[in-house]
């Protein structure tokens, strides 16, 4: 079992061009694997950002991926064709993409076009931390 492990890593906004969509972009490192939260549209405008921020996130794409897309309230077919890639490189690695807690629009948008059956779509955070193996089923129970 993986267990989380501090820190947070945030995409500097300042960092961004002012007339340029972003996406709100965080990252939390767990010992086996990665889980990035994702908010805003994921559109031909922002799906380079997000796929520069996977990457540079998580390198490793022999451990789990895990993305909360929660926080999505918009994803076109760019975003589609970027969650496709991703879950084609971490199953070349023998690993897993998960997506948790889809919003409404999203979820909808992964039935339509049938994407949905590929992915490994939860949803809620803890089930997808859980499928991807990065949480502990069965909590200890303080002594």
């Amino acid at each position: 079992m993986c267990e989380q492990a501090a820190g947070r890593h945030a995409e500097d906004p300042a960092a961004r061009m002012a007339d340029v969509p972003s996406l709100n972009l965080s990252s939390r490192a767990v010992i086996c694997g990665t889980l990035i939260e994702v908010g805003g549209e994921v559109d031909a405008a922002t799906v380079a950002q997000l796929a520069a921020y996977i990457e540079r996130e998580h390198p490793d794409a022999g451990l789990p991926l895990v993305l909360d897309l929660s926080g999505v309230s918009f994803m076109d077919s760019s975003g589609l064709h970027l969650l496709i890639q991703q879950h084609q490189r971490q199953e070349e690695h023998g690993t897993g993409l998960h997506l948790a807690a889809p919003h409404e629009r999203v979820r909808r948008l992964l039935e339509l076009t049938g994407v949905g059956q590929l992915l490994h779509t939860h949803s809620t955070l803890d089930q997808a931390l859980l499928a991807a193996d990065l949480i502990d089923p069965m909590p200890r129970s303080a002594a």
